[in-house]
């Protein structure tokens, strides 16, 4: 049995609001909240486009906003 051990990388961001900041180099992308301002289709659409071209492994959004 192998026992090398992979270390991973952890990016965490939150309140972006419709912000498309340059995030360091990671394994996992968690967005805790607050992708857009008013929630719109539009504003949406545009974070998404934005959350997939993100180069990690897995990517984990919650939705919502704190409130």
């Amino acid at each position: 049995m192998s026992t090398t051990r992979r270390k991973t990388r952890v990016v965490c961001i939150s309140d972006t609001h419709n912000q498309t900041p340059k995030l360091p180099p990671g394994d996992v992308l968690i967005h805790a909240g607050d992708l857009t301002n008013q929630g719109s289709y539009t504003e949406l659409k545009r974070k998404v486009e934005w959350l997939e071209k993100q180069d990690f492994e897995a990517k984990i959004v919650i939705a919502g906003m704190k409130k």
